[in-house]
Parts: C-alpha cells; sequence; structure tokens
C-alpha cells in the first residue's frame, strides 16, 4: 500500500512545480545536454550499449576515453590542448595518487627517460605505492561520513570512539591490494571471510553517523540513526537522497515514502537505543518496521517488511530475501547486482566518482546526486562505457585509473585558450585540464613533506587533535600523514580547518577547494608554517650546499617539482643577497598559490 501526506491537492502540485522549475535550473547552470535533460530519470536505465566510431583515427586519441571526449569537442566546435610538459605531469599525477610530492632523483628519472612508456611506468609505480591507499582512502571517507566521534549535537559528549580507526585502516588496504569494489561494497554490511579478516572493520559503515545527546528522546534517537544509514547508503553507493522521502513520495525521483520505510526495515535491527533521556525512562514507540506518517515516530502508520528500490528491481524483492540470509546481506546482493539489482548504478555512482578526484569535476558535476535535483552528465556515453569496463574488469579500481591517467584528455596542459575560455568557462568539455586546489590534508602533508619532516608510518590510532574543551596544536609529534589525524566532530584540527576540510556528518561527494582569505593569512602568520620553512631551509642547505643559486633551485624543484625560471631565479638570489635568511625564502617559498595547486 502507497501511503501519502494528507495534503491538499494544490499545495502538492505548488510544491512539486517548484522543484521541477529549481530541477530545471540546476540542471542548466550545471551544462546539462538538452536530451539528458528531457530524461530526469536518466540514471535508473540500464547501460547504453553503443560503441563510440569515427574518431579512432585522430592522432590525439591514446585510448577509447578520447574517442568520447574528442567528440564533444568537436560538436561544440572546440580543440583539446596540447600536453603538459613532464615537469607538471609528474606533480599532477602523484598528487593525484599518492597526494604527495616526487623526490627529486623521482623527477629526474622521469624527466630524461625517453623511452615511450615513461609516463605510463610512472603510473604503474604510484598505483603499486602504499601511499595511493592513504591518498584514496580518504576520498572514500569523505564519501562514508567517517568521524571518530558521536558528533555535534551531543554538545559536550561528543565522545571519542575508540575503535573507529580500525575502518579507515581497512579501507586504505582495501584499496592498496585493489579488492574488487563488489566486495569491499559487501564488507560494508557483512563480514569478510576469515581469510579476509582484515577488511572486517568495514563493518562499521552503517554505525560511523552521528548520535543525538543522551537527554534525547530516545525515539528521536532511533529515528536519526536509521535516517543517516539510509541516507548515506543511497548517497553513497547509489548517488540517490533517498532521505527525501522521508516525510513524503520523493517530490522528483520515484521513491515513494513506503519504498523509505521499506529500505529502513534492512537496518531497523542494527539501531538499539535505550529506552530511557538521561535518568527519565521514555519507552520506545516503534518496535517493528512500520511507516511514519509525516516522518514522525508519533504517529505510525502501516507496518512493512524489509525492501529495496522499486526502480532499480527487475526482480521481485525475494529474488535477494532468500532463505538464510540476513537483511544486510540482501542489500549486499542487491547493491551488486548487474543483472537484476542496483549493480549498474553502482558501477555509474563509482567511475564517476573517480573521475571527479582526477578531474576536480564529474561526468555528473553533483556525485552523491544521479536524481533529478542532480546535474545531468555531460558526457553520458562515456560515463556508462566506463561503468560497463568496470563491470567487466572485475570492478578493480585501478584499470580505471590506468584508463583516465593514459587518456590525452588527462594529460592537456593547463594553458588558457582566451576563445574556449569564452565559449565553455567550466571546462565542460574538457579542452583543457583545469587547475585547481589541493585538498585540506594534501596542503598538510606537502608542507610537511617538502620540509623533510613528515612521518610515513602507515596504520594504528589516530592522533588526537583535543576536543570541544581545548584543541591541540600541529606539534611535531603529530606529523603524519593528515589523514591518521583524529576526525573529532566537535572540534576542527588548526591547519585542516582553513581549507575546506569534509563534512565529518554526512556524505560528502565534492569538497570546496577555494582559497580564502583565512588560508592567505595562515601563508603570512602562521607558527607552524614558519616552523617548517626553519626544517625546510636546514633541508636545502644540506642537500644543496651554500651556493645561492643552486639553493634556489633545489628549493623549486623539492617544493613545486619543476626548476625555476630565469626571472624566477633572479629574484630568488637577488632576495638572499639582500639580507634576507633562507628560512624566509622558504616561507616565502611555501606562500605561493603554486604550491597549493596542480597545473
Amino acid at each position: 500500500m502507497e501511503t501519502r501526506l494528507n495534503m491538499p491537492i494544490l499545495e502538492v502540485n505548488k510544491a512539486m512545480n517548484f522543484r521541477l522549475f529549481l530541477s530545471a535550473v540546476i540542471a542548466f547552470s550545471a551544462g546539462a545536454d538538452p536530451a539528458a535533460a528531457d530524461d530526469p530519470q536518466w540514471s535508473f536505465e540500464p547501460l547504453a550499449k553503443k560503441v563510440l566510431g569515427g574518431q579512432v583515427d585522430s592522432p590525439w586519441i591514446a585510448n577509447p576515453v578520447d574517442s568520447f571526449i574528442l567528440e564533444k569537442l568537436k560538436e561544440h566546435e572546440l580543440k583539446p590542448q596540447g600536453e603538459a610538459d613532464r615537469h607538471s605531469l609528474i606533480r599532477r599525477v602523484t598528487a593525484t595518487l599518492t597526494g604527495l610530492p616526487p623526490s627529486v632523483e623521482e623527477i629526474e628519472a622521469f624527466i630524461t627517460d625517453s623511452s615511450p612508456d615513461a609516463y605510463a611506468v610512472m603510473v604503474d609505480g604510484l598505483l603499486e605505492s602504499p601511499h595511493y591507499g592513504e591518498r584514496w582512502g580518504r576520498h572514500w571517507l569523505d564519501v562514508a561520513r567517517f568521524g571518530e566521534s558521536n558528533g555535534t549535537l551531543t554538545v559536550n559528549e561528543d565522545k571519542v570512539r575508540g575503535d573507529a580507526w580500525q575502518y579507515r585502516d581497512a579501507v586504505i588496504r582495501a584499496l592498496n591490494t585493489d579488492l574488487s569494489f563488489d566486495q569491499f561494497v559487501r564488507f560494508q554490511f557483512v563480514d569478510a571471510p576469515e581469510e579476509e579478516k582484515s577488511y572486517r572493520p568495514l563493518r562499521q559503515f552503517i554505525h560511523l553517523g552521528t548520535r543525538l545527546q543522551n537527554n534525547a528522546n530516545p525515539n528521536d534517537k532511533q529515528f536519526h540513526r536509521l535516517d543517516d544509514m539510509i541516507s548515506t547508503t543511497g548517497n553513497a553507493f547509489l548517488g540517490l537522497t533517498l532521505g527525501c522521502a522521508r516525510c513524503h513520495d520523493h517530490p522528483v525521483d520515484p521513491v515513494s515514502t513506503e519504498e523509505y520505510y521499506r529500505f529502513s526495515a534492512i537496518f531497523f535491527d542494527q539501531v538499539k537505543e535505550s529506552p530511557k533521556a538521561s535518568r527519565k525512562k521514555i519507552p520506545l514507540s516503534i518496535t517493528r518496521p512500520r511507516v511514519l506518517l509525516k516522518g514522525s515516530w508519533a504517529t505510525p502508520g502501516p507496518a512493512v517488511k524489509p525492501g529495496f528500490i522499486n526502480k532499480l528491481m527487475r526482480q521481485p524483492v525475494e529474488h535477494w530475501h532468500t532463505k538464510g540470509k540476513g537483511e544486510l546481506e540482501s542489500l549486499a546482493d542487491w547493491l551488486t547486482d548487474t543483472g537484476h539489482g542496483a549493480g549498474q548504478q553502482l558501477a555509474r555512482v563509482m567511475v564517476n566518482r573517480i573521475w571527479h578526484y582526477h578531474f576536480g569535476r564529474g561526468l555528473v558535476a553533483t556525485p552523491n546526486d544521479f536524481g533529478s535535483l542532480g546535474s545531468r552528465p555531460s558526457h553520458p556515453l562515456l560515463l556508462d562505457w566506463l561503468a560497463t569496463q568496470f563491470i567487466k574488469g572485475g570492478w578493480k579500481i585501478k584499470p580505471i585509473h590506468r584508463l583516465i591517467l593514459g587518456s590525452s584528455s588527462y594529460r592537456q596542459s593547463s594553458a588558457r585558450d582566451a576563445s574556449a575560455a569564452k565559449q565553455d568557462n567550466d571546462n565542460r568539455w574538457l579542452w583543457e585540464y583545469r587547475p585547481r586546489r589541493l585538498e585540506a590534508e594534501i596542503i598538510r602533508d606537502h608542507l610537511l613533506a617538502v620540509a623533510g619532516v613528515l612521518r610515513t608510518d602507515m596504520f594504528g590510532r589516530s592522533i588526537s587533535i583535543g576536543n570541544y574543551k581545548k584543541r591541540e596544536d600541529d606539534r611535531p609529534e603529530s606529523w603524519r600523514r593528515s589523514i591518521y589525524l583524529q576526525v573529532h566532530r566537535a572540534v576542527r584540527h588548526p591547519t585542516l580547518s582553513l581549507f575546506d576540510p569534509p563534512d565529518a556528518e554526512r556524505s560528502d561527494g565534492a569538497r570546496t577547494t577555494a582559497s580564502s582569505p583565512d588560508s592567505a593569512l595562515f601563508a603570512l602568520n602562521s607558527p607552524l608554517l614558519w616552523t617548517l620553512a626553519g626544517h625546510f631551509a636546514k633541508r636545502v642547505e644540506k642537500e644543496a650546499g651554500k651556493d645561492m643559486t643552486r639553493q634556489v633551485e633545489h628549493a623549486y624543484r623539492l617544493a613545486l617539482c619543476r626548476p625555476p625560471r630565469k626571472n624566477e631565479l633572479e629574484i630568488g638570489i637577488q632576495f638572499l643577497r639582500t639580507g634576507n635568511t633562507l628560512i624566509d625564502y622558504s616561507h616565502m617559498i611555501f606562500g605561493l598559490n603554486e604550491f597549493i595547486y596542480v597545473h
């Protein structure tokens, strides 16, 4: 039985019309194709099987990815940029795959390697680095709303969860071993077998969300957690805003209130709340899964059985709810079923995330929302082709990296073309590689690495950043990679907070990476930056000697992965000759815009 809110028809129509209008505005501003804009439910369709042809003879095409990109460029009368220089490429790829700067020796080896497979060899080496899992693990932690405390809604009771770090470590291990993504998804809901027990902490996924404070009504606490589990599962794996259907049928996407509560029934037994608020006893009103009228536990509706999203089911629910299987195991089966369940959608969402983290913008610009209010894909056939390759390749992520990084599209230079920018300022059709700012953690990691003080030991308990009463400074004993800093929801890290860290209370599919006055002031005045500049100066002097020319050249190679241009070299030498110290010069290098951007 389908349950709807008891609203006047006119009000429903007004709400629907406004949301449809908003959807059209968002689609237009995101650069949706007119054809795709006609189909707001495009993502529920099976993967396209069309084979692209007609561009295979172009010398620009390095692999099939470029065929799709070039077709769109020609359609819009745009031309791609030439390949970036090797210094830019090695800095771009290492920042993307490991989040650490390459050594001077690695730079020189790549620059001087004249073999045709030099670039591919570099990519393969970085994919095999243990630091790859740390870099890409942080991306997944954003999506999984990873946090190590109960949440800011608990105010001064934001207690640290002592074992949450184990989830982070399991994610890093899974990525480094290239665990197939369908198995990775399954392990978010069911225990890994004995031979893969290092992945068992992945089952924390559904419990990583926030809690309400202890004095809250236990009924509120129960459905706060359930809604978090449903919403995050929808965002992370399906790119759908399922939470919008809690109070009423989804206004623009084909998800009913009843489907929402059937989905909530999957997680119902996972939420155990005590029937009390502080010392006051308050019984739980809802003890079995049911629809909540207007989304409130105070107005219970009919009981429901566990179920999935009808639009992503080509078999009845019993196909996955077979005898002997638990609800979460059935959910994992449905999510990864490419023939009858949500597997094709899952593949689309994941390859779009990979593309997003390589280019700074996904083929769908709203990675957590493939619904009607999200943006339409700029290259729908490419998205479906990548998803198909992902599935055919056994759900392995590293081959998708190789496809994207091996394309001429990715290796384009960042040289601006004024006429192309006038036509496509957002670079929707990928006629260049758009420069983008590094994320907060990678900026900090680069600072520590260039200064020569980064501790690269992996795994283990997180480094405390303080609590709601007092946050802790970024001190030498905490100078590990930023992924190992504790994600305490009630306190922000003094360095990371300046560069748009993720929202740890909800799934975050696309961070903001703009520059702000706070980050500029950090570059000028931060005691940490001056301390690291001192270490950087000592490193430069130790490795380059006393000669000013060599010092300037070495500082540029360490910090920016390239030699200084002639005028930069002259400015650096003049700066050092006029009474400024090497520490001052190192500090100035850290403050360059180029240091926090990849080109």
